[in-house]
């Protein structure tokens, strides 16, 4: 008898496992959909990737078609903001061993079907002067047909203060960093300085004192 119960509760044990196992799927089934955030997500990095390269190549229709309209409105109209785009665009012109910017999704939002992002963006160029440069600047993303298609404006190209402006619809809670730029060599010249003023430093702590004989 006491062998009956066992076998029976090891029988019920298995079933409870293999219901469980079947009631919680696995995150990392490759056949299950993909979350809408997901799909916002990498539509959202495709489009800004055909942004940033509309603008390195110059093609400057299809950089029309990526951006924000607000923003096109904001410049009285594409003759203007196409003005604007390519004015800057030559002010700080790509060198031809440069390659197109480096994207980076940084915050994904949104309300009901209206998605909107922050796409972080990184040009390494050469300065002459001084040496490598890394220079992080960021777009603005809008989506209305709830992450499908996007929309652009590129905050480096006015302040942030000015964004609210350009881009009326842009959520409160949107965070759009400063952008910045650094001299890598510099940069990497100094820290070794300090690490190496650190290292003496914590060398002449570490000396023995030699006390003086009388």
């Amino acid at each position: 008898m006491r062998i009956v119960t066992c076998a029976l509760l090891i029988c019920l044990s298995g079933i409870a496992n293999a219901q469980d196992q079947t009631t919680t799927p696995s995150t990392t089934d490759p056949s299950l959909p993909e979350s809408d955030t997901a799909i916002a997500t990498r539509n959202a990095l495709q489009f800004a990737d055909s942004l940033t390269r509309a603008n390195f190549y110059a093609e400057w229709d299809t950089y029309m078609n990526l951006s924000a309209p607000s923003a096109i409105k904001y410049y009285g109209g594409k003759d203007g903001f196409k003005e604007h785009v390519i004015s800057i665009h030559y002010r700080n012109e790509p060198k031809t061993e440069e390659k197109p910017e480096k994207l980076q999704m940084l915050t994904m939002l949104n309300d009901i079907e209206t998605w909107q992002c922050v796409i972080e963006k990184v040009r390494e160029s050469w300065d002459e002067g001084r040496g490598k440069v890394k220079t992080t600047t960021y777009l603005v993303g809008e989506s209305t047909d709830n992450g499908l298609t996007w929309k652009f404006i590129d905050a480096s190209h006015n302040s942030l203060v000015n964004v609210i402006y350009i881009m009326p619809s842009v959520f409160s809670k949107l965070e759009i960093p400063e952008g910045k730029v650094v001299y890598v060599d510099e940069v990497a010249t100094q820290e070794a300085a300090q690490a190496e003023q650190a290292a003496k430093a914590a060398a002449a702590k570490k000396k023995p004192v030699v006390k003086k004989t009388k």
